[in-house]
């Protein structure tokens, strides 16, 4: 399973990474575009989860409604919000699962720059030993420490050392940027602290204005706060926990997150707004309808009331020959 996950995603991934290093000469410049392929390649994802998130927000009110109705019996409460969902034509979890997408490429970019040797400058297992040894890097719990001989090979004698010893050619890679190294894990000691401080700050930020962007009121509660605080604390673990570069990724991918949300959530709320005219002007239709029909029956049976009611009125017979009324007797003068 590893061995196919390596082909499939850490692979791929690291070559891309090392295609645009070669093209830019800058690490750090090359995590950020790997940062917007990234986006570009997950936006059909970002399209179909932002849909999906809106159109769970726009239900919010009737299945709060259902909450208090039944919020005593859970089975009814499932099964009545599954038919909510089934008759709106929305997935119950359509705005959440695609947000679990972006994290194998997260998993994979780390496997590259936590293994620069191995992965952006392509080097055998053998020969990645070799170079260890030449440099007199001790391996830790049998793992050799990569981004430690990745460093060292920036010195041209390291590097001397190491072409030596093996028959590919070493092409290092320059982890500067801006004056920090890439290749380190922030500490409190220097300035690549900034990086994951940054990293938390952006991921929040983004946050923020994606529920502003959303226009309809925030989850109260818990919510509200795992929501704004889930990101930040990610991107604070990862900046502190894995090289910098993973925190510079994250702060690229919070930064082309609000442009992105922005005009998603702009674009679908006009779609919904749309929609829900439909389904508004349709129910219209359907209650005058209704309407129509009941008052059309309503007539029908009146009027067949009546005709019952004039088949069994009584009839009434006139006499025939009636006798003429006796006349009165003249006065005699």
């Amino acid at each position: 399973m590893g061995q196919i996950w390596d082909f499939l995603i850490v692979q791929p991934i690291a070559l891309l990474l090392r295609s645009l290093y070669q093209l830019t000469s800058n690490y750090g410049v090359s995590i950020i575009l790997f940062a917007v392929v990234a986006k570009l390649a997950l936006l059909w994802f970002a399209y179909k989860g932002k849909r999906g998130m809106l159109q769970q927000q726009r239900l919010a009110p009737k299945v709060q409604e259902l909450q208090k109705k039944f919020g005593k019996d859970k089975q009814k409460l499932q099964q009545e919000q599954a038919k909510l969902y089934q008759a709106e034509g929305v997935s119950m979890f359509g705005g959440c699962i695609w947000m679990f997408i972006p994290f194998p490429i997260i998993i994979a970019l780390y496997g590259a720059v936590r293994q620069p040797l191995t992965y952006i400058m392509q080097l055998s297992k053998e020969a990645v030993e070799k170079i260890s040894e030449v440099l007199e890097i001790e391996a830790g719990a049998g793992f050799y420490n990569e981004l430690t001989v990745a460093n060292m090979l920036g010195d041209p004698v390291s590097l001397a050392k190491a072409q030596g010893v093996v028959s590919e050619a070493l092409h290092p890679v320059n982890f500067n940027f801006l004056g920090v190294n890439l290749a380190e894990v922030p500490n409190f000691t220097s300035l690549i602290v900034l990086i994951p401080l940054i990293s938390a700050g952006a991921s929040f930020l983004s946050s923020w204005l994606t529920q502003k962007f959303s226009g309809r009121p925030p989850a109260a509660g818990n919510s509200m706060m795992m929501m704004y605080l889930l990101g930040p604390g990610i991107s604070l673990w990862i900046g502190f926990t894995l090289p910098a570069a993973l925190g510079i990724y994250w702060i690229a991918q919070s930064v082309f997150q609000i442009p992105q949300e922005y005009f998603l959530t702009k674009h679908f709320n006009k779609v919904l707004d749309a929609e829900d005219a439909q389904k508004a002007e349709r129910e219209e239709r359907r209650k005058a309808a209704e309407a129509a029909q009941k008052e059309e029956d309503r007539q029908r049976r009146a009027e067949r009331i009546a005709a019952q009611n004039q088949k069994h009125k009584p009839k009434r017979y006139k006499l025939q020959n009636k006798p003429p009324a006796p006349k009165e007797d003249k006065e005699e003068e």
